[in-house]
């Protein structure tokens, strides 16, 4: 399956939990199934390695009771309905940090909760969501939120920039000087955001447990590094 991952997959992901929560299989125990957190450095292959990541998790257990599900820009979805917020509010949920002055303004006028209420609501979701395990996290500070589960395996995926702006230019059409400047622009996005929101240096390799260079390998070989990373994590 190679289209992005919907917000009725979620859904789906969610009507499985409580199935599986009602009709629990004899013998199961308390452990918390397995869960995954991406990070990932803007053109490092994020998405397309985290579809390909779900799809293989779904292919080694095809009769599974809750479908590992990949969680990217349908988080924010999840997020709105988990807490009755009306969608409109997605615009103002950026995998970034607003300033102080447009988070007071917005609030003054009254246009949507307080960002950090967003927020809190956002690590609630991704904290429920890991406990629950079988999903696939990425970005919004998911290894920090995740930090002392033992169930989550926290990846992280980084290239140089140059074959990040290859990637850019051969995945979504722009120049290599519109993709130098998107990658600049996102990356200090998501360094903001973890610096705002979680008071750590994004790039800070302590913060996960595998961090794979993705100028080397194929979607393939960091899918299958991550599958062993996840089972030997669960062997512990």
């Amino acid at each position: 399956m190679n289209e992005k991952s919907t917000f009725k997959e979620c859904c789906s992901y969610v009507a499985a939990l409580v199935q599986a929560q009602d009709h629990p299989e004899a013998g199961s125990e308390a452990k918390n199934p397995p869960a995954i957190t991406i990070s990932r450095q803007a053109g490092a292959r994020g998405h397309s390695i985290g579809q390909k990541l779900q799809d293989s998790l779904r292919a080694q257990s095809p009769e599974a009771s809750v479908p590992w599900t990949l969680f990217d820009e349908n988080l924010v979805e999840k997020v709105l309905n988990d807490h009755d917020l009306p969608t409109s509010l997605a615009k103002f949920m950026p995998d970034d940090s607003v300033s102080e002055l447009d988070s007071t303004i917005n609030e003054i006028l009254g246009r949507h909760p307080s960002l950090w209420t967003l927020f809190e609501h956002t690590v609630e979701t991704m904290v429920h969501l890991c406990h629950m395990g079988h999903c696939i996290l990425v970005g919004r500070g998911g290894n920090k939120v995740a930090e002392g589960l033992t169930n989550v395996t926290r990846v992280r995926f980084v290239g140089s920039t140059p074959r990040r702006i290859q990637q850019m230019v051969m995945a979504h059409g722009m120049s290599p000087k519109d993709a130098q400047h998107f990658i600049k622009q996102e990356d200090h996005a998501r360094q903001r955001y973890m610096k705002h929101h979680f008071s750590c240096d994004i790039n800070d390799p302590l913060h996960y447990d595998l961090v794979i260079n993705t100028d080397h390998y194929s979607d393939e070989a960091v899918v299958q590094m991550v599958l062993h990373a996840v089972a030997a994590k669960q062997a512990m």
